[in-house]
């Protein structure tokens, strides 16, 4: 976590109880350092599982969850993604062309490593083309396995990214749907 969050954290400790002995980890200028940093934290063996999610993903389902390790446990790592259903387009100078939607994957987390793939991923030095785990792994060598995600994971990064889990959330309490392994009610 940020350190400008102490306080905050420490608050949330007090009022649950149940999560005060959850080790802090000091983030970083990027997430690889974050992720280094808490890596470094972790006694672990060489087949344990290890999972990255981010707080910004707060509708992660169980069964993304369950099926993201029961890979990683199969196949070393995995990483959960939904199918693309927007026409995607790249620039290429001044022109641009479309991609194949149906080869397209949106990558989610959690993403789950086993421990001595993700640590030897994380001896690179950090560099800008790092922009999740999975890219950390694949540059150090290891193929990449996908899993099938839930498409309401969406990441919260901009403000409307709020009133669109908002409605993800109300929709949820509307099913009393499963979300994030806890029942969803209007109680």
């Amino acid at each position: 976590m940020n350190p400008e969050h102490q306080l905050e954290w420490s608050q949330i400790k007090n009022e649950y109880p149940f999560i005060a002995d959850i080790p802090t980890v000091y983030g970083g200028p990027q997430r690889y350092h974050s992720v280094k940093n808490a890596l470094e934290t972790i006694d672990s063996k060489e087949h344990d599982l290890i999972g990255v999610h981010d707080g910004v993903r707060p509708f992660v389902s169980y069964e993304t969850i369950s099926n993201t390790f029961q890979t990683a446990e199969r196949l070393g790592n995995a990483v959960p993604y939904f199918d693309a259903v927007n026409t995607i387009r790249i620039e290429k100078g001044i022109a641009n062309e479309a991609l194949n939607r149906s080869e397209i994957k949106i990558v989610q987390n959690p993403q789950v490593f086993r421990s001595d793939i993700i640590k030897d991923a994380y001896k690179l030095p950090y560099s800008p083309v790092f922009l999740d785990d999975a890219t950390i792994v694949e540059n150090a060598g290891y193929t990449i396995q996908l899993c099938l995600g839930n498409y309401e994971n969406i990441k919260i990064t901009h403000p409307q990214d709020i009133y669109i889990g908002q409605g993800i959330d109300n929709f949820l309490m509307d099913l009393e749907a499963t979300s994030n392994g806890y029942l969803y009610s209007n109680a």
